[in-house]
């Protein structure tokens, strides 16, 4: 599923000599971090997975996410896999972001997590929107395949409401799917727009789904969800 035209290989990951990924050999290229606030809360929540998992991730952008839960989730000696879907085009918020730099960024941290890893894990890179990749993995018969799904991709409500529908049928039951920038506004304090932040769409979706999830934890930064029934 990934773009035409690309140079990735088999687990979806550009060849080393590829120009168009920063040089730094075994270190990672990050440029911002948004996620490390979020780490003590997901070694609590991940400690209690299998060793050999499949997890998904909606919006990996320069993989600092997607690196952490290759070198930090997956058990020493197990084989593993992620999947990670992002179109990088960016948002309304990366309109003066340079998202070639961001992929290539992506691409580079990913290798070096898996070569920091202590277990086999595959990357799938899937470049496109998150509802048709989504329904291309249903397609594929890896309904209930996942035992983690993290979604960080467009905060527009509608969107972050389908996200997670379809997360819902991709994550086994006892898994868990993460929400991120929960109270995440398009607009200033005090002009926002609930259908263009994350926050309408959880609410929703835990209310709906509210019989067959658990709300694991919940704070302005993310919504933390166990899936308990199909």
């Amino acid at each position: 599923m990934n773009s035409s035209g690309d140079r990735r290989g088999p687990n979806g990951l550009q060849p080393p000599d590829d120009p168009g990924a920063p040089a730094g050999g075994g270190d990672y290229s990050f440029t911002v971090d948004w996620f490390s606030p979020c780490i003590p809360i997901w070694q609590n929540l991940f400690a209690g997975l299998p060793g050999a998992i499949r997890i998904l991730e909606i919006g990996s952008y320069e993989g600092r996410s997607a690196a952490w839960l290759i070198e930090n989730v997956f058990a020493a000696g197990a084989r593993g896999e992620m999947v990670c879907v992002d179109t990088w085009q960016g948002g309304v918020e990366h309109r003066a972001v340079d998202m070639a730099a961001v992929e290539a960024r992506f691409l580079h941290n990913v290798t070096v997590a898996r070569s920091r890893s202590r277990a086999d894990v595959s990357v799938r890179v899937c470049k496109g929107t998150s509802s048709g990749t989504m329904a291309s993995l249903l397609a594929e018969g890896l309904g209930l395949a996942f035992d983690a799904v993290h979604i960080d991709g467009s905060h527009q409500c509608p969107d972050v409401l389908c996200d997670l529908v379809l997360s819902f049928q991709l994550c086994r039951v006892g898994g868990l799917i993460i929400c991120d920038d929960y109270s995440w506004s398009q607009e200033a304090h005090g002009a926002e727009d609930l259908l263009n932040q994350p926050k309408l769409a959880v609410d929703a979706f835990v209310n709906c789904y509210r019989r067959k999830l658990e709300l694991a934890g919940i704070n302005l930064r993310q919504a933390y969800l166990r899936k308990t029934s199909a």
